[in-house]
């Protein structure tokens, strides 16, 4: 096994140990991870065109990292995201099917890395852009990260990239995912990428230990939901490119769901309670998408819904 492997294998497990899983469930993970990486060879990235010059970029086979998307013009490409350093080549190799042009900027649209470890392939000949909060994390002591990983330019609020023909925007909603979650929204091209704040198909994760916050997750979606045209197409941190009839059937789920075991949680329900009632059943398939299954989404909803209601009671 090379050293990238290790690396990808090493990722993986630390996140899951991160999802709070016991040493069984880390040792059945990281047997998994070893497996996944052995079948390293097997994965094909794959380009579908989203919408004008963009493209999503995504893994058959096996687990890459996250989604990426990439605008492709005259000068140049930019793509949001670069997967796990070992399969960064597969995503150029993809990439030059298309054009020939060379990557000039890569954002980032938050710390995990699943989404960005190939940051450190990129950085000698791509600016890296990415929120204040994500490098601080980066930095952070016990972070996965190297130097070579660092993003050469941040920003706070928002900022604008000219390229391509057209404006990217490029901005922050505090608190979703993580605390450093960036938004990327290609404007003529009518695409947005939402990171992991949105899992196409599947339950998504709240990493409160990185900033994230459930409620205020929703209030962003929500947002999002609000301030972007009927035609715009979404591209998920994982599963399919999305319309926005599906991204707002997302945002219901993550309302609808939180609001059930938030009101179970009010009447003293335990979390045995609530998984034994199968609370969740209504959405179950999410379950069988390939992130949570719906047990651990519901136990990730108790937990931090509880905390939260604790902390309120104060």
């Amino acid at each position: 096994m090379n050293k990238q492997s290790v690396d990808v294998l090493t990722t993986i497990a630390f996140l899951n140990i991160k999802k709070g899983l016991s040493i069984i469930c880390f040792l059945t993970a990281l047997m998994s991870c070893q497996t996944s990486i052995a079948r390293q060879n097997d994965l094909v990235v794959r380009s579908t065109l989203a919408g004008g010059i963009v493209y999503m970029l995504d893994c058959e086979n096996g687990f890459s990292g996250g989604n990426v998307a990439a605008s492709i013009g005259p000068d140049g490409i930019l793509l949001v995201d670069d997967m796990f350093k070992a399969n960064t080549p597969k995503v150029l190799d993809a990439l030059k099917e298309i054009s020939d042009k060379s990557v000039r900027i890569v954002v980032n649209s938050h710390f995990h890395s699943d989404h960005i470890q190939g940051n450190s392939v990129l950085s000698g000949s791509a600016t890296i852009v990415a929120h204040e909060n994500l490098i601080k994390r980066l930095k952070a002591e016990g972070s996965w990260a190297k130097q070579e990983d660092y993003p050469h330019i941040t920003y706070s609020e928002k900022l604008t990239i000219h390229f391509n023909g057209e404006q990217i925007q490029v901005f922050h909603l505090p608190n979703g995912h993580t605390d450093g979650d960036t938004f990327v929204y290609f404007t003529g091209s009518k695409v947005i990428h939402l990171g992991d704040t949105f899992f196409n198909g599947m339950f998504p994760a709240v990493y409160k230990s990185g900033g994230g916050d459930l409620l205020q997750l929703i209030s962003n979606m929500e947002q999002i939901l609000k301030d972007t045209p009927s035609d715009v197409k979404f591209i998920p941190g994982h599963g399919n490119l999305a319309t926005k009839e599906e991204f707002a059937a997302y945002v219901d789920m993550l309302k609808k769901s939180t609001s059930l075991v938030g009101a179970a949680i009010e009447k003293g329900a335990s979390l045995d309670q609530l998984k034994e009632d199968n609370i969740l059943a209504k959405y179950s398939s999410l379950g069988e998408g390939g992130a949570q299954t719906t047990e651990e989404y519901l136990t990730m909803l108790y937990k931090l819904l509880s905390e939260q209601t604790a902390s309120q009671n104060k």
